[in-house]
């Protein structure tokens, strides 16, 4: 567990790296054989994902074949053999489904493998149950190695294409334009304080209020019935905050403003970003197709 946890914070860093690379933000030059490769998995896997399926069936087939191995592994420890068998019929089930519903990856897997365990747990060679697990999971963290974080960032990760908010004018806007108009409100805020210019910034304290509070009208399209998101993000804490804020500049407390800002930078935009930007961008990096 401990070798896939580390390959995959290693893969993971490897195609945020690539982002960055390939929009020119590296001041180092790249030698000719240093470019990185990222696999795209095949499209055929969006049939077994939501919206296209109902279910997200691919990702509880994976659920299901991680629990069924687990439950071999400490019935084989403990020479169950009634009980690993069990366990083994669902799971050659499973395993066999993968190259149903990906003909591209039949190679990934090794049904002959899951005889030889079925063979040994006959024979009560619980030794040689455990060794040919290994080399079942050898082919899961081989996949999972090459596709993994890709297809979570495709699949399991929000479209905001559609999503619309409101402006302070109240005319709508996507998701790219809003977060402009944020940044834009932060900057001129310390912009303004910087320049003594508190009346400045706090018409725009009041513009920034106002589109936070439309941007949290649509956390509701994911969040569906989930208050505690909103609430983390963009609840009571951030409204005090904002508040004060509004307090400290009509008094003129320029230092003690630029620090509330500071912390709404924090707890608001890298907060939020952190949980759902960077998955974003890298959804949005490996299927340029979607851009509009």
């Amino acid at each position: 567990m401990f070798r896939l946890y580390i390959k995959m914070k290693i893969l993971k860093l490897l195609l945020l790296c690539s982002i960055v690379f390939s929009t020119g933000m590296s001041a180092v030059n790249a030698e000719p054989d240093s470019s990185i490769d990222i696999k795209k998995p095949p499209v055929v896997l969006a049939k077994w994902y939501k919206p296209e399926n109902k279910r997200q069936v691919w990702l509880h087939t994976m659920f299901k074949l991680r629990r069924e191995m687990q439950a071999m592994r400490e019935y084989a420890g403990q020479e169950d053999e009634v009980h690993m068998r069990k366990w083994l019929a669902n799971f050659e089930k499973h395993y066999n489904k993968i190259s149903e519903m990906v003909p591209e990856w039949e190679d990934k897997i090794k049904p002959e493998l899951v005889s030889s365990v079925r063979k040994h747990a006959q024979n009560k060679d619980f030794y040689n149950v455990a060794i040919t697990l290994n080399k079942i999971r050898e082919t899961c963290d081989n996949c999972h190695d090459d596709y993994q974080p890709q297809v979570t960032a495709i699949y399991r990760s929000p479209d905001y294409s559609d999503l619309k908010i409101n402006d302070v004018d109240g005319e709508p806007q996507n998701i790219e334009n809003n977060m402009q108009d944020l940044s834009m409100y932060v900057n001129r805020i310390l912009i303004s304080l910087a320049d003594g210019n508190n009346q400045a910034a706090l018409n725009t304290t009041q513009n920034f209020k106002q589109q936070l509070k439309n941007l949290r009208s649509s956390c509701q399209s994911c969040h569906k019935d989930d208050e505690y998101p909103q609430e983390r993000i963009l609840g009571e804490a951030t409204s005090n905050r904002i508040k004060s804020l509004e307090k400290n500049i009509k008094l003129g407390h320029i230092k003690e403003s630029q620090k509330l800002m500071g912390e709404i930078a924090v707890t608001v935009c890298a907060r939020c970003h952190n949980t759902h930007r960077i998955v974003y961008d890298l959804r949005e990096s490996l299927l340029p197709e979607k851009k509009k």
